[in-house]
């Protein structure tokens, strides 16, 4: 017997999978870049990423309204440093954040370390 079709969605512009796969591309390509020191976040990269951490605290999770107000932190200016790298990352994050359906969890969880690691970047520099 075949599988029923749906007949209602619950969201009728379903965002395509392309989402996913720029979004996991982004985290990828930034998280090799950062790794092999071809890409330092600026400091307010840094203090963008400290204050999405900090957002986290409670339980963890990056959350589309999180990534949103640490967008909003940055202001334009972070679309700006570093050709914009990390404020495009966060921006490609939303729309799967925002869709159940398009969340996946190795895509959040590489963001959340790639955030951890940009903040602690952040917060070396200062004790230095």
């Amino acid at each position: 017997m075949a599988a029923p079709v749906p007949t209602h969605l619950s969201n009728p512009f379903f965002l395509e999978p392309a989402a996913i796969d720029l979004a996991r591309g982004r985290v990828e390509v930034l998280i090799t870049d950062f790794r092999a020191g071809a890409w330092a976040p600026t400091p307010l990269e840094s203090r963008v990423a400290e204050l999405l951490l900090a957002s986290t605290t409670g339980d963890g999770m990056l959350t589309a309204r999180r990534v949103r107000a640490a967008l909003w932190e940055g202001d334009l200016a972070m679309t700006y440093e570093n050709d914009g790298r990390f404020a495009q990352l966060l921006a490609d994050l939303v729309p799967v954040l925002d869709e159940p359906e398009l969340t996946s969890i190795d895509i959040v969880d590489a963001a959340g370390e790639l955030v951890a690691a940009i903040a602690t970047t952040g917060s070396a520099a200062l004790a230095a």
